[in-house]
């Protein structure tokens, strides 16, 4: 079973890939951001499904198939823990279900978004690889690098429709930001010479 978990898992993946590359060649035949619901949309969100729901299954039942559940498991939870918190703080900045899904597109400047033009990439990151580490699953971990490489290719799709959309504003945000992790914007944060540095 967990092998046909595996590759549902990993054709969704596949698939998200494709589509993704697809996306950003031909903003026209994008499936996301998908704006309505079409066929496009659906496709796009039984496909996340599809990974999704074999990615859970694959924790719940290979867990310690790499290795026993202990010390790395901690670490992995921890990772877990960190990218939860990146995307409740990124859903926080949404104006309500219609974006998360992609049926309303706005431009983001704060939050997490004043640290990485795609916080959401880094949250899905964190989570996912953290929670494959944390059961010590093979599998899991496997379809969590997939998962994670489609997570890190998917603003290819994003930022064209961004530009297009907000133009000069999105371009000057685009300029300032680091993709997925702008350390020296963090580093001016949460430095340990944020309050007198020169």
């Amino acid at each position: 079973m967990s092998a046909t978990l595996l590759a549902i898992g990993l054709t969704g993946a596949a698939l998200q890939f494709v589509l993704t590359g697809q996306a950003a060649i031909d903003a026209e035949r994008r499936p996301w951001p998908p704006d309505e619901i079409t066929g496009r949309f659906g496709l796009y969100w039984l496909l996340v499904m599809s990974m999704a729901g074999s990615f859970f299954t694959l924790i719940a039942t290979t867990s310690g198939s790499l290795y026993p559940v202990g010390v790395v498991s901690i670490l992995g939870g921890g990772a877990f823990v960190f990218g939860a918190a990146v995307n409740v703080l990124t859903a926080d900045e949404f104006e309500g279900p219609e974006e998360i899904l992609g049926l309303e597109w706005n431009h983001h400047a704060d939050g997490p978004f004043r640290f990485s033009r795609n916080p959401e990439v880094v949250g899905h990151a964190g989570a996912v690889a953290g929670l494959a580490v944390a059961a010590g699953s093979w599998q899991a971990t496997v379809l969590a690098g997939a998962i994670v490489a489609w997570f890190a290719v998917r603003p290819l799709a994003e930022e064209p429709v961004l530009a297009e959309r907000y133009g000069d504003r999105y371009e000057d945000y685009r300029s300032r930001v680091g993709r997925y992790v702008d350390r020296e914007r963090l580093s001016e944060a949460f430095g340990p010479c944020r309050n007198d540095c020169p």
